[in-house]
């Protein structure tokens, strides 16, 4: 199972510790059946001393299983641990692209949902393993008393591992379709989320979201009654199995075998003793199949970052520039979105122009006519199909785009403000706090302990936010995604007639999308766009 191989791969230096301590429980508790069975049997022997030896092993006994749980658990927290780093790190190294292939809803069900699973079975492992070990030494107790009673039950065992084994695939593939299910799921929630405004326009888009979402809760509520059917199933075998054996002991067996009634209460006792732990490794299954298949699915993420990383540049740590910028340039540059069926997708360029340090450029055009993707390949977030981009001179490649994104500060129109003020750590609250005043945000928020104190305002708001961590950043490059269309006539001139021209006066580079035609004369150059090409590029008076 997939789960069993991941931990014993994970473990490493922890094995031999485990096993120690899951052996000296199993040992600890055969012993206490022996002691019982022999004490029984001799009365007489019930001494002060033997008082003293069965106390010892039952002091054993607690100090093996609460160890196996602990260092059980420990390890299963250690390595989802190791997980989550490991995927926050691929993440990390991914492109924008790779990113979206692979989807948020992916990443955020399985670092939750599948990490929740597999962390509240932790223990429940631990009780597997516990009474695995149990069950093992019992079996040898009961091959001392009489093999061939414990060749019958070995032969019961085989059978029901057998069964287990048959219906793993089908419960793994019912909880692969639940796991898809989820995702599909926590999609229709999200776009849910993301388009409540526009929901609120419509009853009938309101009904027909609400139904969609409806139906695949329902799926996943019948699947997962299925697949507690056939697990149900699974972990009623064991009793069964037992029941078939204890019977086997009491009413087979001395017809072919001569045991004496020592013996045969001896073999009873033992089937009771072991009953506990069969059940237990039994009961611990769904947890292995649970997990097991949690942990798959995280693999297969992945597996799918992985992709992404090797499609990303390996080493990132090249930097010609040294922070100085020279003239942006793309020659011929070409950008078409991926497709996974291999049809034709949206396609930007061939676009050949140039972007002088200290330059003012304008992106106009229709909705979908390329503005953003352009914006994201001049920024180097979207790898470029084909064509070059130069900076400088230089020809932007994976091995150096990491430092040529450094000299740029860019709010999209998706953008996003972070909890704490990531990579500026250090700002001095007077100047985040004079920046707040100068966007109109006093008394709105405040800059405490390296955070906003409140960042739930509105999207022009949030953009002027977004503005004073760019002015913070300081650099060459300025990009702004239809930073105007949220703000208020006030700010939105201010965007233009102050902002702009200062940034442009500290001989920033700034390439701003905007449809605000008035406001046209404050750049150097428009350049009009269409159906992913350039239609028109003019050059403007001087902004003042």
């Amino acid at each position: 199972m997939v789960v069993v191989d991941l931990l014993l791969e994970e473990a490493k230096g922890q094995r031999a510790s485990i096993l120690a301590v899951a052996t000296i429980g199993g040992v600890a508790n055969a012993l206490l059946l022996v002691g019982a069975n022999v004490l029984a049997a001799s009365p007489e022997q019930a001494s002060l001393r033997a008082l003293l030896m069965f106390g010892l092993t039952m002091a054993l006994y607690v100090l093996g299983a609460r160890s196996t749980y602990h260092r059980t658990t420990a390890l299963v927290e250690s390595v989802l641990y190791r997980i989550r780093k490991r995927v926050v790190e691929k993440i990390e190294r991914t492109e924008l692209e790779g990113l979206e292939r692979v989807g948020t809803a992916e990443i955020l069900d399985r670092l939750t949902e599948n990490m929740s699973i597999v962390s509240e079975q932790g223990w429940v492992l631990g009780s597997f393993l516990q009474a695995l070990f149990v069950l093992v030494f019992g079996l040898v107790y009961m091959a001392w008393l009489s093999l061939p009673a414990l060749a019958l039950v070995a032969l019961m065992l085989v059978f029901g591992f057998f069964i287990v084994q048959v219906r793993f695939e089908e419960v793994a593939d019912a909880l692969r379709r639940m796991g898809q299910l989820r995702l599909t799921l926590v999609d229709m929630i999200m776009d849910l989320l993301k388009g409540f405004k526009e929901v609120k326009f419509s009853r009938r888009r309101a009904r027909e979201i609400h139904d969609d979402i409806v139906g695949t809760a329902e799926s996943l509520r019948a699947g997962a009654v299925r697949t507690a059917e056939v697990i149900s199933g699974i972990l009623v075998l064991p009793n069964c199995v037992l029941y078939i054996l204890l019977g086997a002991v009491v009413f087979t067996m001395p017809r072919y075998v001569d045991v004496d009634v020592q013996t045969m209460v001896g073999l009873v006792a033992c089937t009771a003793f072991v009953w506990g732990p069969f059940t237990s490794v039994a009961g611990g299954l769904n947890a292995l199949f649970r997990s097991s298949v949690a942990f798959e699915q995280i693999r297969v993420l992945e597996g799918k970052l992985d992709e992404a990383v090797q499609q990303a540049a390996m080493q990132k740590t090249e930097d010609p520039w040294g922070g100085r910028l020279g003239a942006i340039s793309t020659r011929d540059v070409v950008y078409e979105y991926p497709s996974d069926d291999g049809d034709r997708t949206f396609r930007v360029g061939p676009i050949s122009l140039d972007i002088e340090p200290g330059e003012v450029v304008f992106l106009v055009g229709g909705n979908g006519s390329g503005k953003s993707t352009l914006l994201k390949v001049l920024t180097g977030l979207y790898p470029r199909s084909g064509g070059e981009l130069r900076v400088g001179g230089v020809l932007v490649r994976p091995e150096n785009v990491a430092a040529y994104r450094e000299m740029i500060s860019a709010i999209y129109t998706d953008f996003h403000l972070f909890s704490k003020l990531y990579g500026m750590l250090d700002a001095e609250e007077g100047a985040v706090r004079a920046l707040i005043a100068q966007m109109g945000l006093e008394g709105k928020t405040s800059f405490e302990r390296q955070r906003f104190t409140r960042r739930n305002l509105s999207t022009g708001q949030r953009k002027r936010l977004a503005t004073i961590v760019t002015l913070l950043e300081d650099r060459p490059v300025y990009v702004f995604d239809e930073w105007a269309a949220d703000q208020d006539p006030e700010f939105r001139r201010y965007f233009y007639e102050d902002l702009v021209p200062a940034l442009k006066r500290r001989g920033k580079t700034i390439v701003a999308v905007t449809h605000d035609d008035r406001y046209f004369h404050c750049a150097d150059r428009v350049i009009k766009l269409s159906y992913g090409k350039v239609q028109a590029a003019t050059r403007m008076e001087a902004a003042p």
